[in-house]
């Protein structure tokens, strides 16, 4: 009983605790600003000392990304130069009301613009690889400059039902936030940015439409637009890329790297050289990010770092990359690449991509100056013929592979494909990285020659030649026959052209495919000669004579399942099935797609009942004698 009693008073004390706790939903609201200025705000000083204390958090045993995280644009480790890209975003954003008030006619700019100030575009577009400060850019700049953030990442749903309901809303409320805020405005602000991180992630069921719905909301946003991605050249951008300010993130050089972390490390009392923190700045790939975590790690087992036992470390925590065709070229041909990069690192280049690589290396290794030849034509010319013939070895290798399903020598094609055309060319790109041209030249290679099998296949009732002869032989001379006509004569040549089509059988569209088969480059449409309405009656002439072609597919009516009842014996009727032949005879000339059957023509409609009924009875009493009543 007394145990019982005990727990019924703690039970009410409890309750009277939790009672008193309970807020407003009003205070809710404060509590949550607040905590939100106080974590924003980690070293802003306060007129009161106790306060002071409160809103400085304790980062004593957080993580060194939290703990060290910038705290304005002037931390950002490689973004203090006047045209850096935070300086861009800033005096982009400070200026986009101003630009888009509807007051100044903005125009395109050039995309080889290099002094851009991204007036025209409502969305900057942050492009990257992870780890180097876009997001800490974003959010800091917004910060200075007094503007909400609502940032949607990868872990929302951003598909295009939920941003057209939701985030198209968005860009056109007012923040609240400036009700809180001190106490010191009185009404709301209306300048608050919408921030899309990885919206090179939104692919998939749940984010599917995303990046078309993005763009439309972008065309009619109020406020700026701020999107992020790792990988500036995905298709997925390809689109997105054209309504945004584009601002390309590049990594950090060593030395500012190695700088910042020498600062760090003393603060946090961990003895470390220079060379030990390129070790594990370059097996990071200069991810800032990564670096902070291994210093983090390897620090927590011994204050000082050794020089063997980090190399070790950093190099089983090296970071795998996944390079784009794009990076993978520049580290193909770039000298100061190849100078911390071994024969199986260079090999392993050729690995990301094997099936695209060989082809950036082919389409661009004659953008390349190489160091080797020093400016003297003539070694260069025996560069460039090194790595042609290197190429045209891995490219017979490349064929064994594929036809004899040998993949065990694709090292060997790695060698001559990739490694030894980049060590012939060394040096560095003078233009931007094109894309292979040989698989838009093969599409049409493989369609032009669809097109003259289709030409070939409608003409063999009065041509013998193969699909080769048409292309060399009857294409051209066709082609004048069909358009000279129409050119010099107008109406009068619709007949001759007509006739001619009609003699090899071509339609319609086999007159394009001779005129496209046909065309060289800086040559003059014949068709462009001829009048529009020298056209018009072209067609209709062709199409009102119409003449069943021989290979026309025709589908033949299968005969329908005749079904009748029959009377039993016992008064019931029962369904008797008559199925007949599908096939008919050859001689039946109703399947015959040569031969068109006239419909029959419709009875003529019964006037009036009591007519047609004197005309029968007449018709009858005409027939024999009539008898007497």
């Amino acid at each position: 009983m007394q145990e019982g009693k005990n727990e019924i008073e703690n039970a009410e004390e409890i309750s009277k605790i939790t009672k008193n706790e309970r807020k407003t939903p009003l205070q809710v609201v404060e509590k949550s600003l607040m905590s939100k200025k106080t974590l924003s705000d980690p070293l802003k000083s306060t007129g009161s000392s106790q306060v002071s204390q409160e809103s400085t958090p304790d980062l004593s045993g957080s993580l060194w990304v939290d703990r060290y995280k910038p705290t304005s644009t002037k931390q950002i480790i490689g973004q203090q130069g006047d045209k850096s890209n935070v300086k861009k975003l800033t005096r982009w954003l400070s200026n986009w009301h101003a630009n888009h008030s509807g007051k100044k006619k903005l125009a395109r700019p050039s995309p080889w613009s290099k002094d851009d100030s991204g007036a025209f575009f409502k969305a900057a577009l942050l492009s990257g690889p992870p780890g180097i400060g876009k997001t800490t850019s974003a959010h800091l700049v917004c910060k200075e400059l007094g503007l909400d953030i609502v940032e949607f990442n990868a872990s929302d749903t951003r598909s295009k039902r939920l941003l057209h309901e939701d985030v198209s809303e968005l860009l056109c409320n007012k923040s609240l936030f400036g009700y809180f805020k001190d106490g010191n405005s009185n009404k709301p602000t209306a300048k608050h940015v919408l921030l899309m991180d990885e919206v090179d992630g939104m692919a998939g069921n749940e984010d599917r439409g995303g990046i078309q719905e993005l763009i439309q909301l972008i065309k009619n946003s109020r406020i700026p637009v701020i999107c992020m991605c790792n990988d500036r050249h995905h298709p997925k951008i390809r689109s997105l890329v054209n309504y945004c300010f584009d601002l390309g993130f590049s990594k950090p050089r060593l030395e500012q790297i190695r700088g910042a972390m020498m600062t760090i490390c003393y603060k946090e009392g961990v003895g470390v050289t220079a060379d030990i923190l390129n070790d594990i700045i370059t097996a990071s790939n200069q991810d800032i990010r990564q670096v902070l975590h291994h210093l983090s790690m390897f620090s927590a087992r011994n204050k000082k770092l050794s020089g063997e036992q980090t190399k070790v470390d950093a190099k089983n925590g090296q970071k795998i990359l996944k390079l784009g065709p794009w990076d993978v070229l520049r580290k193909v041909f770039s000298a100061e690449e190849h100078k911390k990069m071994s024969l199986q690192d260079r090999s392993d280049l050729f690995f990301q991509d094997y099936n695209i690589g060989p082809l950036f290396v082919q389409d661009n290794y004659l953008n390349v100056k190489p160091h080797a030849a020093k400016g003297n034509l003539l070694k260069t010319l025996e560069c460039v013929a090194n790595a042609s013939e290197s190429m045209t070895i891995g490219d017979t290798v490349e064929r064994a592979i594929r036809s004899n399903n040998a993949w065990n020598l694709l090292p060997v094609q790695a060698l001559y494909s990739s490694v030894l055309p980049g060590e012939y060319m060394e040096g560095h790109l003078t233009s931007q990285i094109n894309f292979p041209a040989w698989l838009g030249k093969n599409s049409r290679t493989q369609k032009l020659s669809r097109l003259a099998q289709e030409l070939q296949i409608h003409m063999r009732l009065s041509i013998t030649g193969d699909r080769e002869s048409v292309v060399l032989e009857y294409v051209n001379h066709l082609r004048r026959a069909i358009t000279y006509p129409l050119a010099t004569k107008g109406l009068d040549g619709v007949d001759e052209a007509v006739s001619v089509m009609d003699g090899y059988h071509l339609t319609r569209e086999d007159l394009d495919s001779i005129l496209e088969l046909a065309s060289w480059p800086q040559q003059r449409d014949p068709m462009g000669a001829v009048d529009s309405k020298v056209k018009a009656a072209f067609t209709r002439a062709y199409n009102k004579d119409v003449v069943m072609l021989p290979y026309s597919v025709t589908s033949v009516k299968k005969v329908s399942i005749a079904s009748n009842k029959v009377a039993t014996l016992d008064g019931e009727e029962e369904t008797e099935v008559d199925e007949t032949e599908e096939t008919q005879e050859p001689d039946d000339i109703t399947v015959d797609s040569m031969i068109k059957a006239k419909k029959r023509a419709a009875p003529k409609r019964k006037v009036d009942k009591d007519a047609s009924q004197a005309v029968a009875s007449n018709a009858k009493r005409g027939k024999g004698k009539g008898k007497a009543n």
